[in-house]
């Protein structure tokens, strides 16, 4: 820390950063475009020049114009920012002279009121336009359904191609052309092809690229209800702002988490939320009588709960990882432990409860995305993480590159603002220390420096005998280590000589002996080097609270409702379809036994059984969730529809609960609030402790005053429901959060609290601002279980097998982006229902089968048949085909099936 004096006022400030950014923490406004706190300074754009003042050698007062992000600051150190003319006229000339050919299309820009070039204009004092030629035209591309293109408003700042091309390592996107006449696109149109193209929206301080689906739907910033929220779609657990406004769900915006996300989220996140604004998601309760659905209202759907509870002798309840903490808990709690089950089918479960158990020992340190790029080897098994976590793979390019410079490269005597925009451009696949183990192809291996492709019995036997190799073990001789033994020494050399290895298990598929193998791997490693990390990426966003709750399979609480009689089940937030035999579903339903559903989702499960009541999803509840790191993270209510629209009968699922045990049983049910469930679990559940402080409690005030969802310039509140004749009931009181469903509230709260709804600075309107704030703030979250060092690890046994006929096919799983995950699917503009699947075989093997690319292969599996249409993969293992598990209504026990009986059309 050093002093210096920024317009004759004295300030503490961050030596290790360069002037603009320790300005804009101080809340003086320094004009900038080109910079960005995640992609470093370049000074191209001259906008944030300030006056320094200094003495030169011959001890005369000199002063001289200099770029704020390209300098670092220094002991008393006399800098001045408005209160210079000479420095004033220079930015305001700038700004003026990136306007020229600037279009006059605020009114009816996207970005208009969260524009970046709005506030610097204002900034700058530039508002008379004194050029009167002909402006430069551009013809916009086609970017894909997400994001939309509109060069004429570019001011050539470089901030997308930087990040797209240098940052994420896009292929498809760059600048073309010569100076003053540039061109920031694609080749030609097309879809853009990085999972993390949507940050373009953010980063580009003009409205050169918007949000397509939020321009659908479109609302002004100050129009729209904000509020702080947790990413649902994998296990990262990235912190979002979502916005709404009249009961439509608009936009999702980056919300900066030091630890997690930082500046970026990946496209799934942005995009996948879409689900909420379809029109056919469950609103009424529907009970199933003689085949037909019928409507009822609250209280019709409660009594019939209730006489289908009464009726019965046992009640099971059945979980689920998309729910939050305070569901899963309510709803054990009110069927009790033994009747519980985590909701995952007997691989996923029984690899997630080893995962649990590894993770409570405390073993190894569990590393934040941030702590990813400091890392200087990793190592990759099972899944394409660019795909079941994809801002983890983006963390993994960052330590790539400082694997490599730091190698190659002397940057100690480079500032650190200076040594992040250089590491982006100086990266060499050669003397990278990334590995990848996948049974295909994967987007990251672009920066690998070895990948064994193979299925995962094989890849677990690689792991086996790399931790024998490290553990200096006797290796008989083997076929199998023979022939990967160059790949093998190689990898053991570099983890044994590094200093931070990191290991990453993606185990979508849920094969156990994978899991055994990378534990035992990260035992040995321990052995020799304490800085180990690891990283276990399970399926779902809440796995790991689900799994401590409870370690019953579906298998197992479905077998109990077979073996008894007169069951009822409730089924929270699932589909058995989706999970296991349609079979096993009929012989359950004909014993008699009655399923009550609880979803968001109008699932195959919603429709085919005896109860259905429609629950909030997690953008219109608020709840806790665990993600892969052991972390509580609580997200808040974005939304509530009743506000708009009386006739929707959804509720949170614990609310569904505690009403229907009230009507059995005529007192109140213990889990009868947010902070009740909370308190209960901690008492229950020791693993939970921590949890109750995951976010500020909900009497959490300043000044007396809750938050505010809306900005202080929000208008027509009333106007747009003068129409209702009870307009001014509703707006609704949230009981549950800190928050208020209006802009009545503190709104000076960006330094005060963890959780903000937006981001909104004095000057600064647009997400930018968000460089403006001081980051000590924003490590919201709370970990279940803390590292220790010296504790050691216990080996697991593993038994190995091998089967395999050249005329059967083995069904291994292939993900999408937009498809690994259950709630994003059902958005109809993701996932088709074709008649045909996609599926990938091995070049090689379908020449065998005498295959052609776009060929039908059809087969009968679960009184279903399946059409799928062939592709060819070269790294897929032979006798192997990929099919989209989980998706296109495909379920989850396919998954290592071996089709015997298959025919090709």
């Amino acid at each position: 820390m050093v002093t210096i004096l920024i317009d004759r006022k004295r300030y503490e400030v961050d030596s290790s950063k360069n002037i603009l950014q320790n300005c804009l923490e101080n809340n003086v406004n320094v004009p900038y475009f080109c910079w960005h706190p995640s992609l470093g300074s370049v000074g191209s754009c001259r906008q944030c020049a300030i006056k320094h003042k200094f003495i030169d050698f011959n001890g005369i007062v000199q002063t001289k114009i200099i770029m704020s992000c390209m300098s670092k600051p220094e002991k008393n150190m006399e800098i001045y920012v408005h209160e210079d003319d000479e420095v004033n006229k220079f930015r305001k000339s700038i700004v003026e002279m990136l306007m020229l050919h600037h279009p006059h299309d605020c009114p009816i820009c996207p970005e208009g009121g969260n524009c970046h070039l709005q506030d610097i204009t204002v900034v700058s004092n530039h508002n008379i336009r004194r050029y009167r030629y002909k402006k430069r035209i551009y013809k916009n591309q086609y970017l894909g359904r997400f994001i939309s293109h509109e060069m004429n408003r570019c001011i050539s700042c470089y901030k997308c191609v930087r990040f797209y091309k240098d940052y994420a390592d896009g292929k498809d996107f760059d600048v073309y052309g010569l100076s003053n006449n540039l061109y920031f696109g694609r080749v030609k149109d097309g879809d853009l092809e990085n999972e993390h193209s949507g940050n373009l929206i953010e980063i580009c301080p003009t409205g050169v690229f918007t949000d397509k689906l939020h321009n659908k739907n479109y609302s002004r910033k100050i129009d729209m209800s904000h509020t702080p929220s947790i990413c649902n779609f994998c296990s990262v657990g990235c912190n979002i702002i979502g916005s709404e406004r009249l009961g439509i769900f608009r936009k999702v915006e980056n919300r900066y988490h030091g630890d997690i996300n930082g500046h970026f989220i990946c496209d799934l996140g942005r995009f996948g939320h879409q689900f909420i604004n379809k029109k056919n998601v469950p609103l009424y309760p529907f009970l199933l009588k003689k085949n037909k659905r019928l409507k009822l209202s609250k209280k019709q759907a409660i009594k019939e709960a209730k006489n289908i509870l009464k009726k019965s002798k046992i009640i099971l309840g059945i979980g689920s990882y998309r729910s939050n903490i305070e569901n899963n808990f309510a709803l054990l709690n009110f069927v009790g432990k033994k009747n519980f089950s985590n909701g995952m089918i007997e691989k996923e479960s029984e690899c997630n409860n080893i995962i649990v158990n590894f993770l409570k020992k405390n073993c190894t340190n569990i590393p934040t995305l941030k702590e990813i790029e400091n890392y200087d080897a990793s190592i990759i098994i099972g899944q394409d993480i660019t795909i079941t976590a994809p801002r983890m793979s983006l963390s993994i390019r960052q330590s790539a590159k400082n694997q490599i410079n730091n190698k190659n490269f002397d940057f100690k005597k480079i500032c650190n603002f200076l040594k992040i925009s250089s590491k982006n451009k100086i990266f060499n696949k050669i003397n990278s220390s990334i590995f990848i183990l996948s049974n295909d192809y994967t987007k990251l291996d672009d920066i690998s420096k070895i990948n064994y492709y193979s299925d995962y019995e094989n890849q677990s036997k690689f792991l086996f005998f790399l931790e024998k190799v490290i553990s200096n073990k006797k290796i008989e001789k083997c076929d199998f280590f023979t022939s990967k033994k160059e790949k093998i020494l190689y990898i053991s050399e570099i983890l044994k000589k590094c200093k931070k290895p990191l290991i990453i298990l993606s185990f979508h598929d849920n094969n156990l002996n994978l899991i055994k193998s990378c534990i035992n791997l990260i035992d040995s490693l321990k052995r020799i080097n304490s800085n180990l990390g690891s990283i276990f990426l399970t399926s779902g966003p809440n796995s790991i609270s689900t799994s401590i709750m409870s370690n019953i399979s579906l298998e197992k609480i479905l077998k109990k409702a077979y073996e008894e009689k007169n069951v009822s089940i409730i089924l929270m937030e699932n589909d058995l379809y989706r999970l296991i035999s349609k079979n096993i579903i009929e012989k359950i339903l004909k014993k008699d036994n009655k399923i009550i559903v609880l979803d968001h989702l109008n699932t195959d499960s919603m429709k085919s059984f005896n109860l259905s009541l429609p629950v909030n999803s997690f953008l219109e509840s608020t709840g806790t969730i665990v993600n892969y790191e052991a972390r509580s993270q609580r997200y808040f209510k974005i939304l509530d529809k009743k506000q708009y629209n009386k006739l929707s009968l959804r509720m949170d699922s614990w609310k569904w609960i505690s009403k229907i045990y009230y009507e059995i049983n005529k007192k109140k049910f213990k889990c009868s609030s947010l902070e009740n469930i909370i308190n209960l679990c901690l008492n229950k559940i020791p693993d939970f402790e921590g949890i109750q402080n995951s976010s500020p409690r909900s009497n959490f005030r300043i000044i007396g005053q809750k938050i505010p969802r809306y900005p202080n310039r929000a208008s027509g509140r009333t106007v747009l429901r003068n129409s209702k004749k009870d307009f001014k009931k509703n707006v609704i009181y949230d009981s549950e959060t800190m928050f208020s469903m209006s802009m009545e509230g503190h709104h000076n709260f960006n330094n005060k609290i963890s959780h903000i709804p937006f981001v909104w600075n004095p000057g600064i309107n647009s997400s930018q601002a968000w460089n403006n704030i001081s980051k000590k703030n924003f490590f919201s979250g709370k970990k279940l279980f803390k590292f220790i060092k010296k504790k050691n690890i216990k080996k697991n046994k593993i038994s190995f097998y091998k089967s395999f006929n050249k005329n059967e096919l083995i069904v291994t799983r292939y993900i999408s982006l937009f498809s690994c995950d259950e709630i994003s699917q059902f958005y109809k503009n993701f996932v088709k229902e074709d008649e045909f699947i996609p599926g990938f075989v091995n070049l090689k093997y379908a020449n065998f089968l005498k295959l052609k690319k776009g060929s039908i292969l059809l087969f009968r599996f679960n009184s279903k048949n399946f059409k799928i249409i062939i592709y060819f993969s070269k790294f897929l293992k032979y006798g192997y085909i990929s099919l989209p598990i989980g998706s296109f209504k495909i379920p989850l026990f396919l998954n290592g099936y071996k089709i015997k009986k298959f025919k090709i059309i």
